[in-house]
Parts: C-alpha cells; structure tokens; sequence
C-alpha cells in the first residue's frame, strides 16, 4: 500500500496541464525514435516461460470442539468495480488449511 501511495505522489507530483507543454517543429528522425522506442531489446528471445508456483502447507493434529460453521455470503455487485486479477477464498469450516496462488504471465509486444 505504501508503494502505491508513493507512486500516486510521483505521477501527481510532475504531472502537467497539456497547456504547460510546449512541443518543437524540429523533426526527429527515424533512428533516434527506434532507440527510443520501448522493446528496443529484440535480441533477447525467450523461447521458454516456466512460471511455478509451489504451496506446501500442512494442517494435522487439530482439534475442534463445539464449533459452529456460518455461512459464506458474496453478495451481489461485490466484484462490479474490480479491474484485474480477482481472488476469493473462504473458509466453511474449521482447521482448514488454505492455500492461495497466482501466477500470471505477461507478454507486451
């Protein structure tokens, strides 16, 4: 959470109005836009992704005595503003053990 707050302050802090920037009639050539350019780094070529992720929890010699297990409820609209990659996990009962894990591979070209 801190790491969001202080990247929302960086972008915050040199943001500009469109009025404030100021753009030349210099043209820029073909090769200096190519160095520029994002994925710049075409000699690296990944013919292999192995994305793992390994969970190894153990749950063992648990007692539970006069317990009560309620209900699990997702009510409606709960994911309507979320953007991204979603999670939920719940607990119905007890001496679970829960284990969660995501992976996710991701190609900009």
């Amino acid at each position: 959470m801190r790491l969001a707050l202080c990247t929302l302050g960086m972008i915050i802090a040199v943001s500009a109005n469109a009025d404030e920037i100021t753009l030349s009639d210099e043209s820029v050539s073909l090769e200096t836009m190519s160095e520029a350019r994002g994925g710049q780094h075409v000699d690296i070529d990944l013919d292999l992704v192995y994305a793992e992720s390994d969970v190894y929890g153990i749950s063992s010699d648990n007692v539970a005595n006069n317990t009560i297990s309620g209900n699990n409820i997702l009510s409606p609209g709960a994911f309507a503003d979320s953007s991204g990659i979603s999670s939920v996990i719940q607990n119905t009962g007890n001496n679970v053990l829960i284990q969660n894990s995501t992976v996710v591979n991701l190609t900009l070209k």
